[in-house]
């Protein structure tokens, strides 16, 4: 069936929807707790109810939002002990992945890998939000992928986006008082960038062990330095 020329499609409505939301989270606009009503967003993005929904639904299949009840969904509130568990979930399940693409990746794979940690530390510097969490998912995901393990693939996903709750609301990164202009930053003194860098150098090397070891201590040290600072507000 033919789609007039004003009509977007499908895919790509469900996608915007999907971005959409992650936007509003990113930008704090919604806080952990609170509830996302389809009509709303539907009428704030200018979007028809169905791509949205959808939307939701991923959103929630990938952990990032909650049913509730079967009235909608939620940004699922914040705990020290959910936060430990999923951190902990992410250590093992991503440890696993790296192991397994230190093994598997090809060399077209590494090099892709390569281009993201470029484009990571461009975006960081500039302090662009969006992009770099963009960028961040697909290094993370990434990797799960070239796991060759559709099961693990499925499992980190959903761990990393509940995960990024955390990191949205707590990392200085994503903290703009006032909604301040994002500061230049160098990304040579940014954690993320150089344990990234570790990680894809311990990935081509081939060295499995290593692989699962760096990327246990990026997931950690990353639960440790939000831990300092999530409950303190």
């Amino acid at each position: 069936m033919k789609k007039g020329n004003n009509q977007m499609p499908r895919t790509s409505a469900e996608e915007r929807a999907h971005r959409e939301i992650i936007k509003l989270i990113l930008s704090q606009k919604y806080a952990p707790g609170d509830r996302l009503v389809e009509a709303e967003l539907a009428q704030e993005m200018g979007l028809s109810r169905t791509p949205v929904r959808n939307a939701l639904r991923k959103l929630i299949a990938e952990g990032l939002l909650e049913n509730q009840d079967n009235k909608g969904c939620v940004i699922p509130k914040i705990t020290p002990s959910d936060m430990e568990s999923v951190f902990s979930i992410r250590t093992l399940l991503e440890g696993r992945a790296a192991a397994a693409a230190a093994k598997l990746a090809t060399d077209a794979d590494i090099d892709q890998l390569k281009k993201l940690l470029a484009t990571e530390r461009e975006l960081y510097s500039q302090g662009s939000m969006e992009p770099y969490t963009e960028i961040n998912q697909q290094i993370h995901l990434g990797i799960g992928t070239l796991s060759r393990n559709d099961y693990l693939e499925r499992f980190i996903r959903q761990a990393f986006w509940r995960a990024e709750l955390y990191i949205f609301f707590f990392d200085r990164f994503y903290i703009r008082p006032g909604g301040t202009e994002p500061p230049l930053r160098d990304p040579d003194k940014s954690q993320s960038c150089r344990e990234h860098a570790r990680l894809v150098q311990a990935i081509a090397s081939r060295d499995s062990n290593l692989a699962e070891s760096v990327m246990k201590e990026h997931i950690q040290s990353t639960y440790q330095t939000i831990t300092r600072r999530v409950f303190s507000f």
